[in-house]
């Protein structure tokens, strides 16, 4: 009989954990769907030269490594909105891919499709972007992009 009372205890000190272990896996569909989110508002804020946007978006910690290999923090980033020299261009992601590295840190990779008009080319970008969840919200906290492709 003791051991018949123990084992239900193990069973009911479990449940929580076998129920916790299910509702994380329903959050992180939650959270994969919020960083796919915030990466969408990051491709829209460079489409509208949104520069608030943009800032909103980025941790105050930002590192990005360009596809020329140049490095900016988040201050060059949103400041390179407004280059006269930056063209008008539409994005399209594909290939997008989130992983949590731990709690409260995601990793998404993919392939940027740029396009414009004036210039007229299209380049695909193979980027990879790193997350942190701040205050509730998911920032970039990092950014490398590589030139893939690019056709005149």
């Amino acid at each position: 009989m003791k051991k018949r009372n123990h084992r239900r205890g193990v069973l009911i000190l479990a449940l929580p954990l076998v129920l916790a272990a299910f509702s994380d896996a329903d959050s992180m569909t939650s959270e994969e769907s919020s960083v796919r989110e915030a990466e969408a508002r990051w491709v829209a804020a460079l489409e509208t030269r949104d520069a608030a946007a943009l800032g909103a978006l980025l941790d105050e910690d930002f590192v990005d490594i360009t596809w020329k290999g140049e490095v900016r923090d988040r201050r060059a980033a949103v400041a390179a909105l407004a280059a006269p020299e930056r063209p008008s261009m539409t994005q399209r992601l594909q290939e997008i891919r989130v992983r949590f590295a731990a709690p409260g840190v995601a990793v998404v990779t993919g392939v940027n499709v740029v396009t414009s008009k004036a210039p007229d080319f299209t380049a695909r970008v193979r980027f990879t972007d790193v997350f942190v969840r701040r205050g509730g919200a998911w920032k970039a906290l990092s950014a490398q992009e590589t030139l893939e492709g690019a056709r005149p």
